[in-house]
């Protein structure tokens, strides 16, 4: 679900540890801080290390904003037919999909006349605004206007350069090596050519908003799109410019992320309506916070569906799915959920072109385990 199955996992994982801290009559939020992954661990087989105190600040966050403390104690022994429980869980993920780094991105970026850019990736837009993405690193690396940056989403593999895939996770880290690979070659041509035109050793020039620019004195000394057009219709060295790599992604990195939620229990009808919600996440540096925020928007819903109301029934005589429609299968919608709260802790990844870290399957993870773990609260006494 929502990439290799890590929700499935996290629910089986945070369960379980939630029902070892009943048993040893022990602080959950305690138990976790003494047995979650140190600054430093450096994973025998993938070779990922951790390099901050990711998870202890996700927790510190989500704490803050959940009014935790004065909660989980307020709920403690609570007697009647409805009430209320604060439970939590947490979650690590791997970015890149193989531990001995087989992913590949490949990139094309083409200079147009007027100075825009083409950008083609095998990596796909498939509705989690990637190719905003990554057009801001495109404009971040040339130094051109976000407006002038086109990601090319044709995705025919006739044509488009070649990705291991759109799927878990992946995008944002691995897509980022190659457009600052293919950028930076683009821009290094950019800059040759702007030797011949201006004179000026390419070592003092920069493009700067669209702009080739002096850098000893900030001089504008023409535009891109007069740079482009020169180029290409040159009586004396006409050139088309444009580069291409491809980038095998040699290393991975750790994301990681924590859910509180807060439910009210009736427990004659057997109803849970939950009353608040929060995830907490370090996916490094947010390229796009609206978009980060709307990704986990979309994942928290998907795991408040996961954990409270989704189920696929089969008939048990011939295995024929009986709600396999979206009228009898029933997703979650705004109608069943609390305020959704997103929060981040942002630690760059030193191994990331841009610093990112995974935010694809992540906010789907904790979700439903939180929410049973908080109805398990509401009657545990600590």
């Amino acid at each position: 679900m929502r990439g290799y199955g890590i929700p499935q996992a996290m629910w089986a994982v945070e369960c379980h540890t939630e029902d070892i801290c009943a048993k040893l009559n022990m602080d959950p939020l305690e138990f976790r801080r003494k047995n979650l992954m140190p600054v430093g661990f450096k994973d025998a087989f993938s070779k990922n290390e951790l390099y901050s105190d990711t998870f202890n600040q996700c927790l510190d966050k989500g704490i803050e904003v959940t009014d935790y403390l004065r909660k989980y104690k307020e709920y403690q022994n609570q007697t009647g037919d409805i009430r209320r429980g604060i439970g939590m869980a947490v979650f690590w993920y791997n970015t890149a999909v193989w531990p001995i780094s087989l992913e590949t991105s490949s990139c094309r970026m083409v200079l147009n006349q007027d100075g825009s850019l083409q950008v083609q990736l095998g990596e796909t837009e498939i509705g989690q605004g990637a190719d905003t993405a990554y057009s801001q690193m495109t404009a971040d690396i040339l130094g051109v206007p976000l407006e002038a940056v086109h990601v090319v989403s044709c995705q025919d593999t006739d044509v488009t350069p070649f990705g291991t895939g759109a799927y878990a996770s992946r995008q944002t880290y691995t897509a980022g090596f190659s457009i600052r690979q293919t950028a930076l070659l683009l821009k290094e041509r950019i800059l040759k050519y702007a030797h011949e035109l201006t004179r000026m050793p390419e070592y003092n020039l920069d493009i700067i908003d669209g702009q080739i620019v002096r850098i000893t004195d900030n001089r504008v000394l023409m535009s891109l799109g007069d740079l482009s057009t020169e180029a290409l219709y040159s009586l004396s060295h006409s050139e088309h410019l444009s580069a291409e790599s491809t980038a095998q992604i040699k290393s991975n990195a750790y994301s990681f992320g924590c859910t509180f939620a807060e439910v009210e229990v009736d427990i004659p009808m057997c109803k849970v309506k939950l009353l608040d919600i929060v995830n907490v996440h370090d996916a490094g540096t947010l390229i796009n916070p609206a978009l980060a925020e709307a990704q986990v928007h979309g994942g928290m819903s998907m795991g408040i569906g996961f954990g409270l109301s989704e189920n696929l029934l089969f008939d048990p005589k011939t295995g024929r799915a009986l709600n396999n429609n979206l009228l009898d299968y029933k997703l979650s919608t705004f109608m069943d959920h609390p305020r959704l709260r997103a929060y981040f802790v942002e630690n760059a990844e030193p191994t990331s072109a841009f610093g990112t870290k995974s935010l694809g399957e992540p906010p789907t993870c904790s979700i439903a385990p939180a929410i049973r773990n908080a109805v398990i609260r509401q009657q545990v006494s600590m």
